[in-house]
């Protein structure tokens, strides 16, 4: 197992490493080269029978000593796209685990220049065939997993730190669990930071005000974070507590939030009402599903036209924001574009 590595802060992760580096040290120059994957970008295509073929792309890199990456794009099937925070590679034999989606496995066999495998998508499997063609292209982004007591946190952040970029903060429901990783990958290629907290459905103010401690201070010391620019993104009842969180005074300081199929009970309607009089924080509500817009309508009424905000509704798709297309689900109409422009412009 190669591991892309982790932050400095994670001792228990960095010392497992340690214990995996010093045994692969022992061994002799020819078996380290036979058990290192070939760097390289390789072109082909994933196939499945009933369904038009797409074109992949699979890159290789080894950025420095003992440290490798792979990234996987599927232009025209852009939640295929992911990059692996480890690579797993023996006898010729590649595996890549998509991180926060362990259903989605590429495993590839080696012959000469040509990867051949599948991409496995929970019970679907996608042949894939891939040639070498030149070097690695740079990677645009980053992924580390960040162990927690109740479930693993994900880190998606741009490879170029250079200049300081915004960052969010992810609290999904059980609902907008599954397609979290799918807001990260996509994110982080525009060049935004995406912290990917644990999915939980019990969500109360008290519990959810130490995680967002937490997470901003963990933004706040993350290269190439912008932290006057660090929001919050949270889904169903989170949003109700995020929302009670923020109305406190002296509640962690974030400059903008999502509110994703924000639950719009007495409780709901009055926690986004005190968000509204106590920090007027530009605030952006989404929502999916048949009665989308008769919810986006109720939030409208409940920040009674605040300057700064902005719902939206997706009917065709579903309350995660997707709709089912081909191998993979795909963003509703106009997402992820309406998000980054409302970033942008807000």
């Amino acid at each position: 197992m190669i591991d892309r590595g982790h932050r400095l802060g994670w001792l228990l992760v960095l010392l497992g490493l340690v214990v995996d580096l010093s045994a692969c040290q022992s061994h002799t120059e020819a078996e380290v080269a036979a058990t290192t994957p070939p760097v390289g970008h390789y072109e082909g295509s994933l196939s499945v029978a009933g369904q038009p073929e797409v074109r992949a792309a699979l890159d290789i890199r080894h950025p420095s000593p003992g440290h490798y990456e792979a990234e996987l794009t599927v232009p025209t099937a852009g939640t295929l796209s992911f990059v692996a925070d480890t690579i797993i590679y023996s006898n010729n034999q590649l595996r890549l685990t998509r991180p926060a989606r362990p259903s989605e496995v590429l495993t590839l066999t080696l012959d000469g220049d040509f990867w051949r495998g599948a991409l496995t998508l929970d019970t679907t499997k996608v042949k894939a065939i891939l040639v070498k063609r030149s070097v690695p292209t740079p990677s645009t982004y980053r992924i580390e997993e960040l162990p927690q007591a109740a479930g693993s946190a994900w880190l998606y952040a741009p490879s170029d730190t250079g200049t300081p970029g915004p960052a969010l903060i992810l609290l999904p429901d059980s609902t907008a669990a599954p397609t979290a990783a799918l807001w990260g990958d996509a994110l982080a290629r525009e060049g935004i930071i995406v912290l990917v907290l644990p999915a939980t459905d019990s969500a109360t103010a008290t519990a959810e005000t130490p995680r967002l401690q937490a997470a901003v201070r963990l933004l706040h010391n993350t290269p190439g974070a912008d932290t006057s620019n660090v929001g919050a993104w949270a889904s169903g009842e989170r949003a109700t507590a995020l929302a009670q969180v923020l109305a406190v005074q002296d509640s962690p300081r974030v400059a903008f939030v999502i509110a994703q199929n924000a639950d719009l009970s007495p409780a709901g309607k009055a926690a986004f009402r005190e968000l509204k009089k106590s920090r007027k924080l530009p605030l952006l509500g989404l929502y999916g599903g048949p009665a989308s817009a008769q919810r986006a309508a109720a939030l409208r009424n409940a920040l009674g036209g605040r300057r700064g905000a902005a719902v939206r509704a997706y009917r065709t798709a579903g309350p995660d924001l997707f709709v089912p297309a081909g191998l993979n689900p795909q963003f509703g109409p106009g997402l992820p574009g309406d998000i980054l422009e409302w970033m942008r412009t807000r």
